[in-house]
């Protein structure tokens, strides 16, 4: 979700608030109230000071001078030491993954203040379909990726677990990095539960990841070769990524299921773990040459 749509979902949910919604015919009149109509922007008089905070953020966001967003961040922390958009924007515009961690881990510990312990144990498990959430969840998220490029990759899975304890429904595909990192770490029952609990998936990251598995588990065989010949039906373009000696393509914004994009996202993160397992790669050149 880009930042445009997230302050759009804020507005939105800023007027839900306002509107004092609590029985479902009132979520039903209000549903119908707005049919059509553009969710109205709140004027900086009718928020609260750490509502202003997120607006200066958002604001920081879609600046293109990177001193007058430095300047709005600043300010957004003056108003609200605790707010969480501020640290994930300068987690996200850090120069090293250990300011960015820092940053990130600010941003989490500030958001679960917000929420409280209350809100959190009563809530997990329907985290991200709580828009209140979300910063938390992002801070969270960036934060395992720093942990896993600073080599504290335990700690970054054990991280993956716990998003995923938040919302099982994985809109933010953490359970495609668990799962691989489960492998990468010899985590292999952790990573067949994993496999178990998400089995309708059809990405490249859980088909390919299941060839990996069956390659680590039982060498050449059949189950291993039936595994990626359907990883390659779910995206052919993996194999000849994985192989090539060319640097990988820089990662897509975006990737659709099968296409070339969804290849290199997948590479990107999975094709050193592959090179790391012993003749995984001489494996998948072997078979892709007698293809």
């Amino acid at each position: 979700m880009d930042k445009d749509h997230e302050k759009l979902m804020l507005d939105l949910n800023r007027l839900m608030a306002a509107a004092n919604l609590k029985t479902k015919e009132d979520y039903e009149r209000f549903g119908k109230e707005m049919m059509g109509k553009t969710i109205p922007r709140f004027e900086k008089e009718a928020l609260s000071k750490e509502e202003q905070a997120q607006d200066l953020v958002y604001q920081a966001s879609e600046s293109e001078d990177l001193f007058q967003a430095d300047k709005m961040v600043f300010k957004a922390l003056q108003l609200d030491p605790d707010c969480v958009e501020a640290y994930e924007f300068m987690g996200d515009q850090a120069l090293s993954p250990l300011q960015s961690l820092l940053f990130f881990k600010l941003g989490f510990t500030a958001a679960r203040k917000k929420l409280g312990e209350k809100f959190v144990k009563e809530n997990k498990g329907h985290f991200w379909g709580l828009h209140e959430t979300r910063p938390y969840m992002r801070c969270l998220k960036s934060y395992a990726e720093c942990l896993y490029m600073l080599d504290q990759k335990d700690d970054a899975l054990n991280t993956y677990f716990e998003l995923l304890e938040l919302n099982p429904n994985d809109n933010q595909g953490n359970r495609d990095y668990a799962s691989l990192y489960c492998l990468e770490l010899n985590k292999f029952i952790k990573y067949q539960s994993l496999h178990k609990q998400y089995n309708d998936d059809a990405t490249a990251f859980h088909h390919f990841n299941y060839a990996l598995f069956q390659f680590i588990s039982k060498g050449d065989c059949e189950e291993s070769r039936t595994a990626l010949a359907e990883a390659r039906s779910v995206n052919n373009h993996v194999l000849q990524l994985m192989l090539s000696k060319k640097e990988l393509p820089e990662l897509p914004a975006t990737f659709g299921f099968g296409d070339k994009n969804e290849a290199i996202f997948y590479c990107t993160f999975a094709k050193d773990v592959w090179q790391n397992k012993k003749g995984a790669i001489e494996w998948l050149s072997l078979v892709y040459n007698k293809r």
